[in-house]
């Protein structure tokens, strides 16, 4: 019992949660509760990114890019991850940067449809 007293246990951490999901014209704001890492895939014309060790509910929604052209984007929870994919009619590419807000850290991520404009 003493030595619980003068060797506290630590507290356990708790995984980063996604608090706020925001759409713009050319992409998707999704703030956490705390950093995480991030996994970036851009393949068969499909860009997702993987937050690692985070916890989040499902949620999908559209963006209409310049010229009219819809991207769809889902967040999907899987087992201890969250995976955030965006698909078009065309290629999507994207990137994404990272932002803290409000003490929230958040990444924005913005899509086109040209890959010359996915390293903005």
């Amino acid at each position: 019992m003493l030595g619980r007293l003068f060797d506290p246990q630590p507290l356990p951490q708790r995984s980063p949660s996604i608090v706020q999901l925001q759409t713009y014209a050319d992409g998707l704001g999704v703030c956490l509760s705390q950093s995480t890492p991030i996994q970036e895939n851009n393949q068969q014309g499909i860009y997702q990114l993987v937050l690692l060790d985070t916890q989040g509910q499902s949620a999908q929604g559209e963006i209409i890019l310049t010229g009219n052209t819809p991207v769809r984007w889902r967040v999907e929870p899987q087992d201890s991850s969250v995976r955030i994919v965006f698909i078009g009619l065309q290629p999507v590419f994207g990137h994404w940067r990272q932002r803290v807000a409000e003490e929230r850290w958040c990444a924005d991520i913005q899509i086109s449809v040209s890959a010359d404009h996915a390293d903005l």
